[in-house]
């Protein structure tokens, strides 16, 4: 017997699927009249055909085509693909057609099994269609051109069948079970995690991040700092830059990507939550058990407050500026006061500095077309941002929302230590409820307390009521930290500050108050001079909106 990889027979397809090449696993004599199927429902890598049966298969066929005055011709196999499920199985499909069209008088199978798991009326619809061919089941010692064998081979396929479903039904309910326990199934464990052997639940991998460097970050840790960077206003694509300019990649030979990260970013085993089957194309990422509880999977790297934090950022973290539909974020850190922080009315992309100038992207790289390609002299942009942060600030009322938004900026610049406690009891209360609201969808958005289940709503509801009841509690024990931001409501001392302040300081001191502006192309050709109208500010905590294409400031 010799497998031969010279040739390719012709193509061999169900009637009514595309044309799809089928290539025999042997060829062992182009002439001869009886192919041989053989298939293998799972495929192990490492492992040769004999420890999968499909070598004797074929040894069996060629002998029993030699006892019966057959030559076979083609080996067809189907490997790694089931029997009962409704999937397309090209050697299966190749098989037929070469003895519905005549090229072979008798296709011979192991087994009816291994044939066909999907019952008798498969096998029927099958045999009806190939009515006076042969096929051969060699251990069951049925054929189909007896028709005192069409009535066994029918209940054979039916017990095939419901072993078939029997199978099926335990492997779900052990998979179901592993899953209810918390059990980690999957073979590959998330970056920052790793599975207890014993228990087989997650935990943080405290595993060198840096090969050859034990004292530095360790895998949790790198999962730890994506979600305070992205959760803390820096996007995706920075957070990847850093992590490769500090030598830190997933495994050694690949590098980190946005997509990556945004798949890190909603992963419920970070939370140690359990996942469920395909949860990254589903709205609600996390598994639930029959009485439509969340299922703990070990222990997670960050809380579910800092990843519905980073999440939100991810969503959020966008301004709108110039036209309609505009978004624009903020991806490297600037080297000049603007840098960043200055949008193109015309196109809506970020200004960049040139010379002395920051211009629209398009006037100075090409690229996409700008209708309105805007133009300022730095020295100018500088002038005019800086007055009007001092005027909008030094004019503010008490109960400016604009300054509770700078309040909190400052605090969390300059003294993150006096909010951590308040911060932490905030995240807890999100944390609750985060849990309650998805609770509620559970029940009414995705209907999963119907039936049987319907019975566990109430508790359950009670439980996540009690638990947003005592984070709010706890949250209203802790003292809100003040800041102390009075030297920003005097022109005199902002001056002052200006003046001594570093290009970082600076654009620092703009960010307490200032998300971006909008500067417009100037107002006729020439040298013209620089007007406030050219400038539109958008102010943190400042609600804006979009009015005719402009960007319009509303308090």
């Amino acid at each position: 017997m010799t497998t031969l990889t010279a040739e390719r027979p012709a193509t061999f397809d169900g009637p009514n699927t595309p044309a799809r090449v089928a290539v025999p696993y042997m060829i062992i004599d182009p002439n001869g009249d009886m192919d041989i199927y053989a298939r293998k429902s799972v495929t192990r890598k490492g492992r040769e055909d004999r420890e999968l049966s499909v070598h004797q298969q074929i040894k069996d066929g060629v002998r029993w085509g030699e006892w019966n005055n057959y030559r076979p011709r083609y080996v067809w196999v189907d490997n790694g693909i089931s029997g009962s499920k409704d999937v397309h199985r090209p050697a299966y499909d190749a098989g037929l057609r070469a003895l519905e069209t005549g090229a072979t008088r008798c296709l011979w199978s192991y087994k009816l099994d291994r044939f066909s798991r999907k019952g008798a009326l498969a096998v029927l619809t099958i045999m009806d269609r190939l009515e006076g061919k042969r096929i051969f089941f060699g251990s069951d010692n049925l054929d189909t051109s007896e028709p005192r064998d069409r009535r066994m081979i029918m209940w054979r396929a039916e017990d095939a069948k419901e072993f078939s479903d029997q199978l099926s039904d335990r492997v779900a309910d052990a998979w179901r079970y592993s899953k209810d326990e918390g059990i980690w199934l999957a073979k590959r464990v998330p970056y920052g995690l790793k599975k207890d052997p014993k228990t087989r639940k997650l935990l943080p991998d405290n595993s060198p991040a840096i090969p050859g460097q034990p004292d530095g970050p360790t895998k949790a840790d790198v999962i730890r700092r994506i979600f305070r960077e992205v959760g803390g206003g820096v996007t995706v694509p920075v957070v990847v830059a850093r992590l490769h300019e500090d030598g830190i990649f997933p495994r050694p030979g690949y590098q980190w990507s946005p997509q990556r990260l945004y798949k890190i970013l909603r992963h419920p085993a970070y939370i140690g939550l359990q996942p469920a089957s395909d949860w990254d194309d589903r709205e609600d990422p996390v598994y639930r058990n029959d009485k439509g509880q969340r299922v703990s999977v070990g222990k997670g790297v960050v809380t579910e407050a800092q990843q519905l934090k980073a999440r939100k950022a991810v969503a959020e973290r966008t301004a709108l500026f110039g036209k309609k539909g505009t978004k624009k974020g903020v991806r490297s850190v600037g080297r000049h006061e603007l840098s960043g922080m200055m949008f193109c009315s015309g196109c809506g992309r970020t200004m960049i500095k040139r010379g002395n100038s920051y211009g629209c992207p398009h006037k100075f790289h090409g690229g996409k077309p700008c209708a309105s390609p805007a133009s300022i002299m730095a020295k100018h942009a500088h002038a005019f941002v800086f007055q009007a942060f001092v005027n909008r600030l030094t004019a503010s009322a008490p109960d400016d929302p604009l300054l509770h938004a700078v309040a909190a900026r400052w605090l969390d610049t300059h003294r993150p230590d006096s909010v951590a406690e308040r911060r932490e009891a905030e995240e807890r209360l999100e944390n609750a409820k985060a849990a309650l609201e998805d609770l509620v969808a559970a029940k009414y958005k995705r209907k999963e307390f119907e039936g049987p289940a319907a019975e566990f709503y109430p508790g359950l509801l009670k439980e996540a009521e009690d638990i947003v009841r005592a984070a709010e509690k706890g949250l209203s024990l802790i003292p809100e930290p003040t800041a102390d931001i009075g030297y920003l409501l005097d022109a005199q001392t902002i001056a002052e500050a200006w003046e001594k302040a570093t290009v970082e300081e600076r654009r620092e001191l703009l960010s307490l108050a200032l998300d971006g502006v909008c500067v417009r192309k100037a107002f006729g050709k020439g040298r013209t001079p620089v007007t406030p109208d050219r400038f539109h500010y958008a102010w943190t905590g400042i609600k804006r909106i979009l009015d005719q294409g402009d960007l319009v400031l509303t308090a």
